[in-house]
């Protein structure tokens, strides 16, 4: 798939213009746009990211100015951006109240197009309502129109947000094939984990299963509340613990989202103050790094013990303080109920056919010879029928007087008494090794932090750098602290309310049995913990193949070719750039154009393995790399098999980077600019800022 033409009306300073682009072919796959500021190189691209995906797109527009994507937020953002976007002359002319993008793409078959066409209408002042925005599709030369039947109603943009993401792309994985440099520089300094979790999540689709969970949740306890069940105290109570504690959840990682960028920035300044005090000296200042370098991995070492010591606080030692009586009489008391459970299992099997048996018992008794007396065949039937019932009473001995887990079925039993059978086997030596990890650890890190101090008497005229780099180890070390903090917290509370979950739809599975009305709640509390299952699983699954797409894009882009051995990926998003020797050269001192480069790699990386073949936009592709690194990224996109289309200023893709692109230039444009009617009019024309226009 290709993009085959972008036509524009009233759109910014562009009245009508039409930018038509070739088929891609093997060698050839670039297409080169350039403008100077100001010109509409940047409304250009955020016309083809709102012409598809309308206010979806709008996390991907830079100049939008929103942090946080909350639907209310994204609608209100959307409604300004657009009553900017049309073209000022227009309405004050009285020309028109609407403009429109019209994108052609074309496909495997050369025959066979597919045009979207987006349309905002706007009143006579100039304001926009959702209600005025329209999407056209035609398929084939002969531009046959597609769409949602008249039995959508309101629900017309969610077929065409679903036609959009199967037919072209999921908005939530734009971000890989449609972005600008500027911001790639911006996301390449938070921090490398974070980068990895976040671009497995869009290629999966995670928002989308998280916003459907939410969704399931809200109509289960919708369903609930309409009910007459909804007066249950005890799942009204549970319901409101688990939204205290989806608030608490929320503010937590809203805690943690904040300082760990804090935390990145302090990094980046102690490495710029220890880059400037060893270029004083070497010795005593190598040292010295060297010791800073131990006292973050002791104390990451240690951090991570008491990750492990919280996580067994909350599963193993929580079910081993509880003692073996009790967790001896769980596992009778659930043998017992299983056995009950069979009993009345056979039970009521048998009883569907006794009366049957009877009856043909009583049919057969006529036949005997000689002939009983009627009150004889009664007596004999009731005999049978009091034998019968001796055979199941009374229960066994060994059942359970009555069923107390009555949301476990059998497979539920053996598998929580298999795992209180495991907690017999723990010990304390886990634990103690645990609580010897850290102290070795603290202890090795206290003694640096006294070394360091001592070497910090070197180079008196050095005094302020020195000062602030023990205030920056004080603030790291709280930084660290508090991020722990917020870790332990966000774990802790996303599993109470995990526990919250399963205790909800216990209980609705209970009610079902006596209102089968709640049977759709539960159903959707058992999805939505499923769903939770799945995204807990899934980003572990496509790591791996992350990785090594990374590897192969990092190779091509960096500048220093053997610095990069490998991208290591672990199950929790941890990352390591591993030299030949195995080490993590994380641990030196890494550019911000090498940190670009890993973002480039990763965003190059989801792209592959998405298996999309949409072409990739990229406005100000060199952003903010250095020099060496620009040929290194230019070279990657060019060996890309689908189209690429540049969007460059003329300080950018100029001199040897237009001779390195050239052979792979499939057509280059320019955007030319007048500033008639006190506004400006912007067209395309064939060249470049090189080349000259016609």
């Amino acid at each position: 798939m290709f993009l085959k033409s972008i036509q524009l009306r009233e759109w910014k300073a562009y009245a009508l213009a039409r930018f038509d682009f070739p088929s891609p072919r093997p060698g050839k796959n670039v297409v080169l746009i350039g403008a100077e500021n100001g010109f509409g190189k940047t409304s250009l691209f955020e016309a083809v990211v709102l012409g598809l995906f309308g206010k979806d797109g709008m996390p991907l527009i830079a100049r939008a100015g929103f942090k946080e994507i909350g639907e209310e937020r994204v609608n209100t953002t959307y409604k300004a951006f657009l009553e900017k976007a049309i073209n000022r002359v227009a309405i004050r002319n009285g020309r028109t109240t609407s403009c429109s993008v019209t994108l052609t793409f074309g496909t495997n078959d050369e025959d066979e197009e597919i045009e979207i066409k987006r349309i905002w209408s706007f009143n006579d002042q100039g304001h926009f309502r959702p209600s005025d925005e329209e999407i056209q599709i035609f398929e084939g030369s002969k531009r046959k129109p597609v769409g949602p039947s008249i039995h959508y109603g309101e629900d017309r943009g969610e077929w065409f947000r679903d036609y959009i993401a199967k037919t072209f792309l999921p908005y939530y994985l734009a971000a890989f094939f449609m972005f600008d440099g500027e911001q790639v520089s911006t996301f390449a300094e938070r921090e490398m984990s974070a980068q990895v979790r976040s671009g497995i999540q869009g290629l999966l689709g995670i928002p989308v299963l998280r916003e459907l969970a939410i969704g399931l949740r809200d109509y289960a306890k919708n369903r609930r509340q309409d009910s007459p069940a909804a007066s249950n105290t005890t799942l009204a109570k549970l319901e409101t613990e688990r939204e205290e504690l989806n608030n608490k959840l929320a503010t937590a990682q809203t805690r943690l989202d904040e300082v760990t960028p804090n935390l990145l920035s302090m990094s980046q300044e102690r490495e710029r103050i220890t880059r400037e005090l060893d270029s004083y000296g070497t010795g005593s200042q190598a040292q010295f790094q060297e010791q800073l370098s131990s006292l973050a991995r002791y104390n990451a070492e240690a951090e991570r013990a008491q990750e492990a010591l919280y996580g067994l606080l909350g599963s193993d030692i929580a079910l081993g303080l509880a003692g073996r009586p009790l967790r001896d009489e769980v596992k009778e008391q659930l043998r017992r109920e299983q056995i009950r459970e069979d009993w009345e299992a056979g039970k009521a099997q048998g009883d569907k056919n006794l009366q049957r048996f009877v009856s043909l018992f009583g049919t057969a008794v006529e036949k005997v010879d000689p002939v009983l007396a009627p009150n004889q065949v009664d007596g004999v039937k009731e005999v049978i029928g009091g034998c019968w019932e001796a055979l199941w009473h009374p229960p066994p001995a060994d059942a359970a007087q009555r069923v107390l887990h009555v949301h476990l079925t059998s497979s539920d039993r053996r598998r929580t008494t298999q795992r209180l059978d495991e907690i017999d086997d723990f010990g304390a030596s886990q634990v103690l090794t645990l609580l010897d990890s850290i102290a070795d650890n603290e202890g090795e890190a206290s003694r640096i932090k006294e070394s360091i101090a001592r070497l910090e008497g070197i180079a008196p005229q050095l005094d302020e750098k020195r000062a602030r780099l023990r205030d920056l180890n004080a603030e790291i070390d709280a930084a660290n602290r508090d991020i722990g903090s917020l870790k332990n917290e966000v774990t802790g509370l996303s599993a109470q309310v995990e526990s919250k979950n399963k205790s909800i739809a216990n209980i609705g599975a209970q009610m079902d049995q006596a209102l089968p009305s709640l049977r759709r709640a539960t159903r959707a509390d058992r999805m939505a913990e499923l769903i939770d299952e799945i995204v807990k699983e899934a980003v572990p699954s496509q790591i791996e193949e992350i990785a090594n797409a990374m590897t192969e894009a990092h190779r091509m882009m960096a500048h220093k070719k053997d610095l990069v051995e490998r991208v290591s990926i672990d199950e929790d998003c941890n990352v390591q750039l591993l030299n030949k020797n195995g080490e993590d050269i994380r641990d030196m001192d890494l550019s911000a154009g090498e940190k670009q480069i890993f973002t480039q790699a990763l965003i190059s990386a989801v792209a592959e393995v998405s298996g999309r073949t949409f072409p990739m936009l990229i406005d100000t592709p060199l952003g903010r790399l250095d020099v060496d690194h620009r040929r290194g990224v230019l070279k990657h996109l060019t060996q890309r098999e689908g189209q690429v289309i540049l969007l460059s200023t003329n300080t950018e893709v100029v001199g040897e980077y237009f001779d390195l692109i050239q052979p792979h230039l499939l057509k280059s444009m320019i955007i030319h600019h007048d500033h008639s009617e006190g506004v400006g009019n912007s067209t395309p024309r064939d060249g470049y800022f090189e080349l000259g226009t016609r």
